[in-house]
């Protein structure tokens, strides 16, 4: 059985941070993109049997784009350094639909979310699903450097902004 890909274009593409590429697509005809949970991601065919896996890192609630975080690894076997050198707006890709082995516990009474430097991609995802539900949570985002962090600007403007807590070494 194979898998049906989605032809996506990088409709918008901002480095951020130290060697961090945060890519919006959308759907090459315009429509609306298959839903997606929190925690999910894609996999992302970059050509030649390339196939890489990144987290959605958007709010769940938009329908209209996907948005990926990815870091360009020092010992990359070939994802991040093609979607660095290719991935520029206007670049036409095709993605698998998105799928989640990582999901929001549903029934608990108080997540605490916790991630490390690009680890930090589905679990903006995930704050933007618990604030909906109104659920109670917190939000923290670890990482050497501020400097070389990406998200910082979105996180400190995001409507659960109160419930982020950042943690540098620096």
């Amino acid at each position: 059985m194979s898998e049906q890909l989605l032809s996506v274009v990088v409709h918008k593409r901002q480095e951020q941070g130290t060697g961090v590429v945060v890519l919006e697509l959308q759907a090459a005809s315009g429509s609306s993109l298959p839903a997606f949970e929190a925690g999910a991601h894609v996999d992302v065919h970059l050509g030649d049997g390339l196939v890489r896996q990144y987290s959605l890192c958007g709010d769940p609630a938009q329908h209209s784009r996907y948005r990926l975080g990815v870091l360009k690894d020092p010992a990359s076997r070939g994802g991040s350094d093609t979607v660095h050198a290719r991935l520029h707006e206007g670049a036409q890709v095709q993605i698998g639909a998105p799928r989640n082995l990582f999901p929001l516990a549903t029934d608990a009474r108080r997540s605490i979310l916790i991630g490390g430097g690009i680890g930090i991609t589905p679990m903006i995802a995930m704050a933007y699903e618990l604030h909906r539900r109104g659920a109670d949570f917190e939000l923290h985002y670890c990482g050497r450097s501020r400097s070389h962090s990406a998200f910082l600007e979105e996180l400190a403007a995001a409507p659960f902004a109160q419930w982020v807590s950042t943690h540098f070494d620096d």
